[in-house]
């Protein structure tokens, strides 16, 4: 629904976003400027108006807080929900995996095409693409409440082996699920591109698994299986474990006695380790031969995302979930 008398606008957003506007509110239908599309303003798309309330946050690279300012937190005046809009903002860069260099590019088209095929299904986010007045793509998503995967693991308070004992289990059939639903998305040719441990949303503080931002085009979709093991290493972790956590910490790996090599680290990001079981011994051996694949010293890398699910509910579920 459209607000056009400024009056019944200002009224809408007091009734729904629960704030008093004063003065003139700048509404926006060519969102092609989307660094002027500030708090407080209204994009008007498709038929609908949006009062923008704030930006999301990059948490990418250490850049914690960082605004994404093409993407805009915002309440549908018309039903008071919670929408997510992204505007069209290019971007590229490169990621290496050990020799391999990964060229990826943000594509709102490719996150479209996403969202409409995996329409429905239960751990992928769900929106709605439309276009503004100058034909620039908008997709319109619903806001999923809950922590990320990354938060959740990192505010667990508990030591590893009570963790591994107790909540792993159950953390890892989630996990298998969400793993499921990227083979199945490739199986439709498409890909995430973007596979990180804070774009999995717990919704409502659960153990459904969501997927978000999906808008990264990599040079080749295998890209996402090597994402996955980086996410495995963190769930099974507990967090992320470096060289340097070892060396600054040690008090928190009593059980390391050991040494590591280059073959024990993550082929992703070699500071990490991916030999866990040097770290916390209790791990399971085939548990760890799984992270062991996505190691630097890896001489069988998975084929694809069906191997390892198959291996993962072997280990935790006896074959079957």
């Amino acid at each position: 629904m459209i607000f056009e008398q400024p009056g019944l606008l200002k009224q809408r957003i007091a009734e729904v976003a629960k704030r008093s506007v004063n003065g003139r509110i700048q509404v926006f239908e060519d969102t092609s400027p989307f660094m002027s599309i500030d708090p407080g303003s209204v994009l008007r798309v498709a038929g609908n108006d949006y009062f923008v309330m704030g930006y999301a946050r990059e948490g990418r690279f250490g850049l914690d807080e960082e605004p994404k300012y093409w993407v805009k937190r915002t309440i549908d005046l018309t039903t008071g929900e919670r929408k997510i809009i992204k505007l069209v903002f290019r971007e590229t860069f490169d990621s290496r995996v050990g020799t391999t260099v990964f060229r990826c590019a943000r594509s709102l088209e490719k996150e479209s095409a996403i969202l409409a095929k995996m329409r429905g299904h239960p751990h992928f986010m769900q929106g709605e693409s439309a276009f503004d007045l100058a034909g620039n793509l908008v997709l319109i998503i619903d806001f999923i409440p809950g922590p990320s995967l990354y938060d959740h693991l990192r505010q667990l308070p508990m030591p590893h082996a009570t963790y591994y004992r107790e909540v792993l289990p159950k953390l890892m059939q989630s996990l298998i699920g969400c793993m499921d639903a990227i083979s199945q998305m490739h199986s439709h040719g498409l890909h995430h591109g973007d596979i990180r441990a804070d774009h999995i949303i717990l919704k409502n503080r659960s153990d459904a698994f969501v997927w978000i931002d999906f808008d990264y085009e990599t040079s080749q979709p295998n890209y996402d299986l090597l994402c996955l093991g980086n996410v495995l290493n963190q769930i099974v972790g507990k967090g992320r474990h470096s060289i340097y956590d070892l060396r600054l910490r040690p008090e928190e790996y009593p059980d390391f006695h050991g040494s590591l090599t280059l073959d024990d680290m993550s082929q992703m990001f070699q500071h990490r380790v991916a030999n866990l079981r040097k770290l916390f011994p209790y791990i399971s051996a085939d548990l760890n031969a799984i992270l062991m694949r996505f190691s630097f010293g890896s001489r069988n890398p998975y084929p694809d995302v069906d191997t390892l699910v198959a291996d993962l509910l072997t280990v935790f579920c006896g074959g079957r979930c």
